[in-house]
C-alpha cells in the first residue's frame, strides 16, 4: 500500500489523475505461497479505496496444481468481488468467461441479466468428479510420499534404533524421492504435494545430521551446487524448491538468494571449485542477466556446467543463452546434477 501510494501521489504531480493509475497486486501461486492469497485480496480492496484501479494475472496463482482451472475461477471470482478491474486471463476459457458473466450479474451490471440470458439460456454445465484415496499404511517411504513431516521425525528416530543413517538415507528416503517425481512427472502429484514430500525428507534428513554429530560419524556430500536467481529478478519460489530437493539427495547446496549479481556468481563458482551452477529467472527483461551470468562464467575460465529455468524459458532457449541443460522442475534439476556430479 506504501508502494501504491507513493506511485499515485507522483503520477498526480505530472498530472495523472488516479482513476487512470491500475495498480498490479501480484498474484502468486498459491501451491508454494498458500497465505500470500488472501493478501492479494485484501490489496484489491485497500486500493480501490485509494481511488486507483486495479489490475492482476489471475492464472498465476494456480501453477503447479492440477485442474487449474477451478482454482483460477474460484480466484477470479474473489478478486472480482475484492474490486478487480482489469482481469488478464484467457478468454477462451469457459469457465473463466462464465465467473465474469455471473459476476455482472450478481453485482448488477448486466441490467435484467439480459446478457447472461441471451448467452447461457441453452447451456448445461457437467460436474466432474473428484476421486479421493487414503492410505494407513504408515512406513518411512509411505509418510515421505504423504509429505508427513512431524511423522517423518518420528520415524527416522525409531529406524536410527536399528539401522545407520547412509542406510536410511539410500535404501528408503532417496527411492521415495524418485517415487514421488516420478508420480510428479506423470501429473499423479502436483507441486504442493511434492513440496510437503521434500520438506519431510529434509526433517528426516537433519534429524540423520544431528545424531551423526553427535557421534562424530562425518556425513558426506555428492558435490557443491550453486543456486542463484539472476541479477534484476527477485522471484525465488523455483529456486527455493530446487534448493531443498538437491539437499534432500545429499547435495551440498550455496544458495546465492536472489537479485545476485553476476560477479558474485563467478567468484564463489571460482572460490568453491563448484562444477555445476544452477540459474533462475521468472521474467523475459531477467533472462538477459542470465545469459551474461553464463558468458562472465565461460569468459574467467570457470570449470563448470550451468542449467538454467524458469517459467519464461524453454529448452531450446536455454541453449541459445548458452546453458549446458535446461532444467523444467525440481525433479529434472535432479537428475541433471546425478548425471553431472
Amino acid at each position: 500500500m506504501k508502494i501504491a501510494k507513493k506511485i499515485i501521489s507522483r503520477a498526480e504531480e505530472y498530472g495523472i489523475k488516479r482513476e487512470d493509475i491500475f495498480i498490479d497486486c501480484l498474484s502468486l501461486t498459491v501451491s508454494a505461497q498458500q497465505e500470500e492469497a488472501a493478501e492479494t485480496l485484501t490489496a484489491l480492496t485497500e486500493v480501490k479505496k485509494l481511488g486507483a484501479k486495479t489490475i492482476l494475472g489471475v492464472s498465476n496463482i494456480s501453477f503447479g496444481l492440477p485442474n487449474r482451472k477451478a482454482i483460477n475461477t474460484a480466484f477470479l471470482t474473489l478478486a472480482l468481488g475484492a474490486g478487480l478491474d482489469l482481469a488478464i486471463i484467457n478468454p477462451n476459457a469457459t469457465s473463466m468467461m462464465e465467473a465474469i458473466d455471473s459476476f455482472r450479474v450478481l453485482y448488477n451490471i448486466d441490467k435484467g441479466s439480459v446478457d447472461y440470458i441471451d448467452k447461457y439460456s441453452n447451456v448445461n454445465v457437467e460436474m466432474p468428479k473428484v476421486e479421493n484415496n487414503t492410505s494407513a499404511e504408515i512406513s518411512l517411504d509411505t509418510i515421505v510420499q504423504r509429505g508427513l513431516k512431524d511423522e517423518a521425525e518420528k520415524e527416522t528416530l525409531r529406524l536410527l534404533e536399528t539401522n545407520n543413517g547412509d542406510y536410511i538415507i539410500d535404501n528408503i528416503l532417496i527411492p521415495a524421492l524418485d517415487k514421488v517425481g516420478k508420480k510428479f512427472d506423470t501429473g499423479e502429484m502436483f507441486l504442493p504435494q511434492l513440496i510437503q514430500s521434500a520438506e519431510a525428507v529434509k526433517n528426516s534428513l537433519s534429524i540423520i545430521k544431528s545424531i551423526s554429530l553427535k557421534k562424530n560419524i562425518e556425513t558426506v556430500t555428492k558435490g557443491k551446487i550453486i543456486v542463484a536467481t539472476v541479477k534484476g529478478d527477485i522471484h525465488d519460489i523455483g529456486k527455493n524448491i530446487v534448493k531443498i530437493m538437491l539437499e534432500n539427495y545429499g547435495y551440498e547446496v550455496i544458495d546465492l538468494g536472489k537479485d545476485v549479481p553476476i560477479e558474485e556468481v563467478v567468484r564463489v563458482a571460482s572460490e568453491h571449485n563448484v562444477k555445476l551452477v544452477g540459474l533462475s529467472a521468472l521474467m523475459t527483461t531477467t533472462v538477459q542477466s542470465m545469459e551474461d551470468t553464463i558468458k562472465y562464467l565461460r569468459e574467467n575460465n570457470i570449470d563448470t556446467k550451468v542449467f538454467v529455468g524458469g517459467a519464461v524459458l524453454t529448452e531450446n532457449y536455454a541453449k541459445e543463452i548458452g546453458a549446458d541443460f535446461y532444467s523444467k522442475d525440481a525433479k529434472s534439476a535432479v537428475e541433471i546434477a546425478k548425471e553431472n556430479l
